[in-house]
């Protein structure tokens, strides 16, 4: 029944932009004003629908920096589960890793929540703004939540809430239903809605040993209210994203700007007819309409009836401040220089390059060891429910192997290697400089000097 339930990303809390949800609900969530606005900033930045975005469209600095991590972290894992009957759903978690990621990435964190419906385990993802957090364990483990689902069926709108609380190895669950009525929510009956007319009100899980939605979460410090709620990697780098998207917007208007013109007296345009009553000029094509403007005149003192227009662009200039904002979003989320910046129009040393791949690398690590303990976490649930269910035995032995060279984590250790594969022959020296001097293929092919020719006594190569 759930999968007839609409998430909205995001956009669920502009319902509560008159009344607060402590005064719709009762509930006091963990969720400060300041992080309330910045978690609501933040979904509006990832569906490209940030406040500044209706003038400069996002340029693809959150895409490049949540893909680059996904495509490092989905690239390494391995997953292998020993019990059938949690197998599907924890395999389906696992190939859809880069969701996760994504949220981490771009909002600090989603959950994981598992159920039961056809008949089999599936499970939900729920990027965080569609729950909020209402209490931590010691050790940052969510406990309590309320989770936040828009229902429209027709014209009628819903809001459905669950309060998910864990205590004393008992997860209990409480639902409740609220009519959207003009942006007004009022509370309703569950069979009010069809979708939500066969749910349980309240249920409770007993004998857990920990709570039944999993978050997965960055653990970054919260710098913006100091609480446990999670951050995104892109907190703090928020005005530098908007300048990067303002600034490819000011590009992106010279270079229309700077399009060839031919400014034309209108009256050249002008027909005539011929004697025989013929109507002659010149038909203007889609080609010529883009190229000419036709004027009044062309406002020169010389009298001149055309003028090509055809300004000198500053695309050097305007793509180095571009380059100086993203270089600076990248030292400000600690994501290493050349994630997102172009490498190859700042000059590094291996040693400087090689630092900028771990810190991105450091990022990587933490988000691995962060979806290990939590698909541990996952089967654990998914076991729980599978023998409650008699699916299966309570068997949530699973094994998280990370599929990544040894010396992507020590980089003197994988110079060191590939040195010897050079001189093994085995890796041309232009794939060592692309490898750990960050430069393309073409710059490290001629940064290479040409090889010597071995010497021919007996004149062979005559």
């Amino acid at each position: 029944m759930f999968e007839k339930i609409r998430g909205f990303i995001m956009n669920i809390l502009q319902l509560f932009h008159t009344n607060t949800i402590k005064d719709v609900t009762g509930i006091n969530t963990n969720i400060s004003k300041q992080m309330y606005s910045t978690i609501e900033l933040w979904g509006q930045m990832m569906s490209g629908a940030a406040p500044w975005n209706e003038k400069a469209p996002p340029c693809g600095v959150l895409e490049q920096i949540s893909g680059r991590l996904s495509m490092l972290v989905s690239r390494e894992i391995g997953l292998e589960v020993e019990n059938e009957a949690i197998a599907e759903a924890m395999n389906h978690i696992n190939k859809n890793v880069d969701k996760i990621v994504d949220y981490i990435a771009l909002l600090g964190g989603c959950i994981i929540r598992p159920i039961f419906s056809n008949s089999k385990l599936q499970y939900e993802t729920l990027p965080l703004g569609n729950y909020l957090p209402i209490s931590y364990d010691f050790d940052g483990t969510l406990t309590s939540a309320l989770i936040l689902k828009e229902i429209i069926d027709g014209s009628k709108k819903w809001l459905l809430t669950e309060t998910h609380t864990y205590r004393d190895s008992t997860h209990s669950v409480e639902c409740e239903l609220y009519r959207n009525e003009s942006g007004a929510l009022r509370k309703a009956a569950l069979t009010d809605c069809p979708q939500t007319a066969e749910l349980t009100p309240e249920y409770t899980w007993a004998g857990v040993k920990q709570p039944m939605i999993i978050e997965f979460r960055n653990h970054a410090i919260n710098k913006i209210d100091g609480s446990n709620v999670p951050v995104a990697i892109i907190a703090g780098a928020e005005e530098l994203i908007k300048s990067a998207d303002e600034q490819f917007e000011r590009m992106n208007w010279e270079q229309k700007g700077g399009e060839m013109r031919v400014w034309a007296d209108r009256d050249m345009f002008m027909k005539r007819q011929k004697r025989n009553g013929e109507a002659v000029g010149v038909k203007m094509t889609p080609e010529l309409n883009r190229l000419v403007v036709q004027i009044e005149g062309d406002g020169s003192t010389d009298g001149k009836r055309i003028v090509e227009h055809a300004p000198n662009l500053r695309t050097a200039q305007q793509n180095e401040m571009l380059q100086q904002i993203l270089r600076r979003i990248e030292l400000t989320c600690n994501i290493g220089k050349g994630t997102i910046s172009d490498m190859e129009s700042v000059q590094q040393t291996a040693t400087q390059y090689s630092g900028g791949r771990q810190e991105l690398y450091a990022i990587v690590d933490k988000i691995e060891d962060e979806i290990e303990v939590k698909y541990q976490h996952c089967a654990d649930v998914f076991a729980h429910m599978a023998a409650a269910y008699r699916l299966g035995a309570n068997n949530s032995k699973i094994k998280v192997t990370w599929n990544d060279d040894q010396t992507r984590k020590d980089v003197s250790a994988a110079k060191t290697m590939a040195l010897s594969e050079v001189s093994a022959g085995v890796r041309n020296k232009w794939e060592y400089r692309r490898d750990f001097y960050g430069e393309d293929e073409a710059q490290a092919k001629a940064n290479v000097p040409e090889p010597e020719a071995a010497p021919d006594p007996f004149n062979f190569g005559a």
